[in-house]
C-alpha cells in the first residue's frame, strides 16, 4: 500500500501553486529527454528557401530568356528548353476593406485606401450613401462627410469627372478615353482661361481631343450628340480647347505636345457602317474602298465624313442595299448634305471599275446608274 501523503488545504492555500521536489533520477530523466530533442532536430532535413531573382539568362545554360504567353521565362535554346515555375507578379494587391478581411484571412492585401492621382488632396477612404428614403440625419451626414473629405476646388473636379464619366459611358465610349479626358479637363481647370464658356462645351471637348488622340477621331458633331448639347457650341469648344492646350504647351518639347491623329474616311467607316446595319461583307468592302480613295488620294477637295458618306452610298447602289441619299444622311447625324453625298458618289462611280473588287460585279448584277 502506497503512503499518501495528504496536505492540509487552508483557505489561503487554495490558489497556491505546490512545487514538486524532483530527486536527482527524475531530473536525469529530463536531461536526457532534452539532449534527445535536440539530436533529433539535428537530424531533420531544413527547408529549402529559393531567392527568386529577375534575371534575362537561363540558369542552365546561360542563354536568353523568352517570356510564354503564361507568363512564365523559358529558355530559347532548344537543346535546354529550360521553364522556370516562378513568376514576379506585378498586379497590385487590392484592399477593400470589409468586414471579411481579417487578420486570419490569407486574402487579405497590403495596398492602402483608395486615391485618384487627379484630385491628390481627397481621401476616399469612407463614404456614405443615401436613398430617396433616408432620414435627414443620414443625408446631413453624408453631406458633411462630403465636405471634409475633400477640398471645395476639388470638390469641383470631382463632379465635374463624374459628369464626363456618365455621359462617355452612356455612348460606348472606351473608359481609357474617359481617363485621358478627365487628365486634359484638370490641365484646362487650372489654366482659367475658359471663362464665358460653357462648361458643357469644355467636357465635350475634352472627350473630343482624347477620341483623336487614342485614334479613334470624332467629330463635334457627334460629341454634340453624346452630351446633348448645341453643335455649335460643341464646335466652338472643341477649336478654343485645343488652342488653349497649344498655347499652354509652347514651351514643352515636341513630342510631350498635343499631337491628333490624321482624319481619314476609314475612321468613320466603322461607326458609319453601324448606323446603317451594314454586313460583314458590305462593311470590309467598304474599308476596302476607303483604303483605295485614300492611297490614290481621290476626292481630296471634301470633308472624310463626307467621303465615307459617299462611299456606303456607292455601295449600296451597287449592292441594292437600298438606301438613299436622305436615308444616309438622316442615319448619320447630318454630318453630311445630299448635295455632298451625290457629289462624292458621281466622282467615285466614274471609276468604280478600279476601286471595287471583281467579285462585287460578279456577284451583283450591274446597275444603271443614269436611273438614280
Amino acid at each position: 500500500m502506497e503512503e499518501v501523503q495528504k496536505l492540509h488545504i487552508t483557505p489561503q492555500s487554495k490558489t497556491q501553486k505546490v512545487r514538486r521536489n524532483l530527486n536527482l533520477q527524475e531530473k536525469a530523466r529530463l536531461w536526457a529527454i532534452l539532449d534527445e530533442e535536440k539530436e533529433t532536430s539535428k537530424q531533420d532535413t531544413l527547408e529549402k528557401i529559393y531567392t527568386i531573382e529577375e534575371t534575362e539568362f537561363c540558369t542552365k545554360c546561360n542563354q536568353l530568356l523568352v517570356y510564354s504567353e503564361e507568363g512564365f521565362p523559358c529558355c530559347r535554346n532548344k537543346n535546354c528548353g529550360f521553364m522556370s515555375q516562378y513568376t514576379l507578379d506585378y498586379s497590385p494587391e487590392w484592399r477593400y476593406f470589409v468586414n471579411d478581411q481579417k487578420a486570419n484571412n490569407p486574402n487579405t492585401s497590403r495596398c492602402g485606401n483608395p486615391i485618384d492621382p487627379l484630385l491628390e488632396e481627397s481621401s476616399y477612404a469612407c463614404k456614405i450613401f443615401c436613398s430617396n428614403g433616408s432620414s435627414n440625419e443620414m443625408k446631413n451626414l453624408r453631406r458633411w462627410s462630403k465636405w471634409h473629405s475633400m477640398p471645395h476646388k476639388e470638390k469641383m473636379l470631382h463632379e465635374e469627372f463624374q459628369l464626363i464619366g456618365t455621359y462617355a459611358t452612356n455612348s460606348g465610349i472606351p473608359k481609357i478615353f474617359i481617363d485621358h479626358a478627365k487628365v486634359i479637363y484638370k490641365d484646362l481647370y487650372e489654366q482659367k482661361n475658359f471663362r464665358g464658356m460653357k462648361r458643357d462645351a469644355i467636357r465635350a471637348a475634352c472627350i473630343w481631343i482624347a477620341c483623336w488622340q487614342n485614334g479613334c477621331p470624332r467629330t463635334p458633331n457627334e460629341i454634340a450628340d453624346v452630351f446633348h448639347i448645341d453643335r455649335n457650341s460643341a464646335s466652338l469648344g472643341c477649336s478654343s480647347a485645343e488652342q488653349l492646350l497649344q498655347s499652354h504647351e509652347r514651351t514643352m518639347d515636341p513630342e510631350d505636345k498635343l499631337q491628333l491623329c490624321a482624319l481619314t474616311p476609314s475612321s468613320f467607316i466603322d461607326r458609319f457602317s453601324s448606323k446603317l446595319e451594314l454586313s460583314q461583307e458590305q462593311a470590309l468592302l467598304a474599308k476596302f474602298v476607303a483604303a483605295q480613295v485614300e492611297k490614290r488620294q481621290l476626292i481630296p477637295d471634301n470633308r472624310p465624313q463626307a467621303i465615307a458618306a459617299g462611299i456606303l452610298y456607292l455601295i449600296s447602289i451597287h449592292c441594292h442595299l437600298g438606301y438613299s441619299k436622305g436615308d444616309i444622311k438622316s442615319r448619320l447625324g447630318d454630318e453630311a448634305s445630299e448635295v455632298t453625298i451625290n457629289k462624292c458618289f458621281k466622282k467615285l462611280n466614274e471609276m468604280h471599275k478600279e476601286i471595287l473588287p471583281s467579285w462585287v460585279h460578279k456577284k451583283y448584277k450591274k446597275t444603271d446608274v443614269k436611273k438614280i
